[in-house]
């Protein structure tokens, strides 16, 4: 995937179309201006990275600077001055898209601004997780990321490339590590490329595309949020909508979103 020009940056196609969506969400909303910074053409490679490290300071092989996935968000609000709240605000906004934040709770932080968009290379550190191998998620999806965008410069190139192929497809191989091992050797042998040269297997694996599946449209739930003589104040995004009642919210749920809910003293 070649990676395209975003304002002064570069960022995937997927990332691309995702923030166009958050610029819309904070449209809609009303009073809320998205302050956007990314990753520049001349640091979205190895030898950017080792120059400028940015706001998390990790290692080429193991940032995601150099994959077009990686991007520094923040929020104008008009009214509004909390930064505790103002985070809300963004998350609210962003998670429900698939932005990823750095940072594990809205709290203001040096990293507060950092943001991810994983796309289908978080479903490989989901996969590792979930087998008790979170160790080597974090790296995997940067592996993953940077042999999608061509910016990969270390050991291994062909091996990372079939492993990062294989999990496009929804083969689970194991971690993008380089190390053609029996798992790999069993997804391989699944889609009978076994026994071939790697630069040939790369290239079968290039060629296929992912099987569609057919989606159903799921049944729209409904909820409450009981707060009985409690101010509080909700943000929603995505497929989550909620009406104030005279007893909290009642909340309408079309699909993946997400609530924030501000509670007073």
């Amino acid at each position: 995937m070649a990676l395209i020009a975003y304002r002064s940056s570069l960022v995937t196609q997927d990332t691309y179309d995702a923030l166009r969506r958050l610029e819309q969400a904070a449209k809609k909303m009303g009073g809320v201006k998205i302050q956007y910074k990314g990753v520049s053409r001349k640091n979205c490679s190895w030898e950017g990275v080792t120059q400028d490290a940015g706001p998390i300071g990790l290692p080429a092989p193991i940032s995601m600077r150099p994959t077009g996935r990686e991007i520094y968000l923040s929020l104008k609000v008009d009214g509004v001055k909390d930064p505790m709240r103002i985070l809300a605000i963004l998350w609210s906004l962003a998670v429900p898209l698939g932005f990823v934040p750095w940072d594990r709770y809205p709290t203001p932080s040096a990293t507060d601004r950092v943001f991810h968009y994983l796309g289908p290379w978080r479903t490989v550190g989901e996969f590792l997780q979930g087998e008790g191998r979170g160790e080597v998620a974090w790296p995997s999806m940067c592996g993953a990321a940077q042999c999608e965008a061509k910016t990969w410069d270390g050991e291994r190139l062909l091996e990372r490339q079939v492993q990062t192929h294989l999990h496009r497809l929804g083969v689970h191989c194991g971690p993008v590590d380089g190390e053609i091992g029996s798992v790999t050797l069993s997804a391989l042998s699944a889609l009978g490329l076994a026994g071939l040269e790697m630069v040939d297997v790369v290239k079968a694996v290039a060629r296929m595309k992912v099987p569609r599946k057919k989606t159903k449209k799921k049944a729209r739930k409904r909820g409450h949020v009981v707060l009985d003589d409690v101010s509080a104040e909700v943000f929603t995004s995505g497929g989550i909508h909620t009406v104030r009642t005279r007893t909290g919210y009642s909340l309408t749920v079309d699909g993946p979103g997400r609530m924030i809910l501000m509670v007073g003293e």
